[in-house]
């Protein structure tokens, strides 16, 4: 009956590529469209579970959220370091990290911060920074580039542009440790000490100021020759005040683009936001969970729209397979006849129609599997650059309740066909 049922099938190509594809594409878009506002709705809320109070440059709160939480946007400007020391004193208990943008590697943001931002996390290769320009990189980091403990990265200055950005060739990093896969915007960032960041940039004015320097000897040759001993004297000196020369890693020189504070209690949050949210300061500081809340207010009204559209998508596949199924049907008629005449029994008959159906839906079932694991890694590039990694490998129990009921529908018309020929042949 097996091999019977697979000629019956190549024998109506059409029909049956037809019904496959209608069937997959209801399959693959029901569950993408559950697994994927369901992973970007847990990215946003997983955030909230960290810190409470963000203190950044006056600006948009979504960008300082989006900038400093999922370093996906760029940051609003810098602010002293001191702003630091002014949360602490505030109560001392309190996790106070300072982040630093401005650098990136091919692209992944360099985060500039102090080794507490990484607390709670696990390494699946060696351990937190500690020495100059250490680094720690996140699990897709790691991957797109091959990247070990022990491999030599070099930095580009910028906050994403790879391509544009000023080669930090002077100060390369040193990998030293490699995070486990989080599901979140650390998987595609990398961490150092906050000085590396004032250092390496320190190092790149430094660059600009000799070649500005090195310009204007140029335009003065006349000079020069005129007064060729004194010129070498002034080098001399300029050269020993290079020497003197050292890179601000004194935290009160250094700048941070954000600060990212966790309380601890409601009193202490409130008072954060008080104090820094003033017309005279040029800062602000804003309530994770209710940026949070209007961020998905947003993000929830796109996702019903696209909720609907899905299931329009999807409703239309189904009615296609339900005609498909009907337009079948004609041909089992035929198909019963000759089972009839080579003596099959009613059982057989049945199995046969089984076979046939139970073929094709397998058949569809693999291809919106396959079809699911391609969108779902087109969608986490999209969804990264948001700072929300999506989990290829995570599935729902909605998932398959959707996918039960899509195939329940696409065999319904085959049992009620069954039924009747039954009836028929009692009659």
């Amino acid at each position: 009956m097996f091999r019977f049922a697979l000629k019956s099938i190549n024998s109506k190509k059409t029909i049956s590529i037809l019904y496959v594809i209608a069937l997959s594409i209801s399959m693959t878009i029901s569950m993408l469209s559950i697994n994927i506002s369901s992973q970007i709705q847990e990215g946003f809320f997983r955030v909230d579970q960290k810190y409470d109070v963000v203190v950044g440059n006056k600006g948009s709160s979504t960008q300082l959220l989006m900038s400093s939480i999922f370093f996906s946007e760029d940051p609003l400007g810098t602010l002293p370091y001191s702003v630091v020391d002014d949360i602490k004193d505030i109560d001392e208990t309190m996790k106070v990290v300072p982040i630093a943008l401005g650098d990136n590697y091919r692209g992944s943001k360099i985060v500039g911060t102090e080794p507490n931002l990484l607390e709670g996390y696990e390494f699946s290769k060696g351990q937190v920074f500690g020495e100059d320009f250490e680094v720690v990189v996140g699990s897709n980091v790691a991957k797109a580039y091959n990247l070990e403990i022990g491999s030599q990265i070099v930095s580009s200055h910028g906050a994403g542009d790879a391509i544009s950005g000023h080669d930090h060739s002077d100060s390369p990093y040193k990998v030293v440790g490699i995070l486990k896969t989080t599901n979140t915007s650390y998987d595609n960032a990398v961490f150092t000490d906050i000085c590396n960041i004032w250092s390496a940039h320190s190092n790149h004015d430094e660059e600009a100021h000799n070649e500005e320097e090195h310009r204007d000897e140029e335009h003065h040759d006349h000079e020069e020759e005129h007064s060729h001993d004194d010129h070498d004297h002034e080098d001399g000196h300029e050269h020993s005040d290079e020497e003197e020369h050292t890179h601000p890693h004194n935290h009160s020189d250094g700048e941070v683009t954000a600060i990212l504070v966790r309380s601890g209690n409601l009193g202490n949050a409130n008072k954060i936001i008080k104090d820094f949210n003033v017309e005279d300061k040029d800062l602000q500081a804003i309530n994770v969970t209710q940026t949070l809340r209007k961020l998905m207010g947003n993000v929830d009204i796109s996702k019903q729209i696209a909720l609907i559209l899905s299931s329009l998508v999807v409703i239309l596949a189904i009615i296609i397979v339900v005609i498909m199924t009907y337009m079948m049907q004609k041909t089992y008629d035929k198909d019963l006849e000759i089972l009839h005449i080579l003596g099959a029994s009613q059982g057989k008959t049945i199995g046969y129609l089984g076979y046939q159906n139970s073929i094709l839906i397998i058949v569809a079932l693999l291809i919106s599997l396959l079809s699911r694991e391609i969108v779902l890694n087109l969608a986490n590039k999209v969804s990264s650059s948001l700072g929300i990694v999506l989990a290829m490998n995570k599935v729902y129990s909605l998932e398959y309740i959707v996918l039960l009921a899509i195939i329940v529908f696409s065999i319904l018309p085959l049992i009620f066909y069954i039924l009747k020929n039954k009836r028929s042949k009692g009659e």
